[in-house]
């Protein structure tokens, strides 16, 4: 009798579904003398045919993709093959191979992006922030969530800059200045001051220690998180 092993986990169940059914398979393990003489235009079996192009279809597409994320492509021959490789796949086909490789992306965080949100503090307050702020927040708790640290302590420097903007009725101004004006004209106490000042100076360290490619930690960008739901906290209360 055949044994069948379930898991509960929804990232392990949503892993096998793209397996079962993906163009893209992600793990396919293909010998590279298979590939080379598919290559080299050798004689094979119909099933070492369908294995070698399985092969290098997913290659490519991990290889260009994955370049993409760079923003600017190598323009070197095994790049240039990749991509004129992909361009003789119909849309359709192109477009599921997509979901299939991105899909792979989202289970592989899955779990990680759970115990992330557990780890966010439920902060309440009476009023909420501005519309212009809305989406800076959840941009920024979004990024914190994929593990994208440093987008997400420039962010949450942002919202904290635009939610004084709101409240101060002005369009321009350093987060420093800001800051300043908002306690000279008592929005807040100065512990809420010495807040923003934090998220500030961290978040220019953070900014500029990523162009050395360093990133800053978790817990570090967690940090910020809190501090600046205590700043709208006290300004939307």
């Amino acid at each position: 009798m055949e044994t069948i092993t379930v898991s509960l986990n929804l990232a392990d169940i949503l892993r096998k579904t793209i397996d079962d059914c993906a163009r893209y398979k992600r793990d396919v393990e293909v010998g590279e003398e298979v590939i080379a003489a598919y290559l080299s235009g050798k004689s094979q079996s119909e099933d070492e045919v369908k294995q070698a192009e399985a092969g290098i279809f997913a290659r490519s597409l991990k290889l260009f993709l994955e370049s993409k994320e760079g923003l600017i492509i190598p323009d070197d021959a095994v790049h240039r093959l990749a991509v004129e490789l992909l361009r003789n796949i119909g849309d359709i086909a192109i477009t599921f191979a997509y979901e299939d490789f991105y899909g792979y992306q989202f289970v592989d965080k899955l779990n990680e992006i759970v115990r992330r949100a557990f780890k966010v503090r439920d902060v309440f307050a009476k009023g909420r922030p501005p519309s212009s702020t809305t989406l800076l927040c959840q941009e920024a708790y979004q990024s914190y969530l994929y593990g994208y640290h440093t987008a997400s302590v420039a962010l949450t420097r942002c919202i904290v800059e635009s939610i004084l903007k709101d409240r101060l009725h002005v369009d321009t101004g350093e987060l420093s200045k800001l800051n300043d004006l908002a306690l000279e004209r008592g929005l807040y106490p100065k512990k809420i001051w010495y807040k923003i000042d934090q998220i500030r100076k961290s978040a220019n360290i953070f900014v500029h220690e990523t162009c050395k490619g360093k990133t800053p930690s978790e817990s570090k960008n967690l940090e910020l998180i809190g501090i600046a739901q205590e700043v709208l906290q006290a300004l939307t209360g």
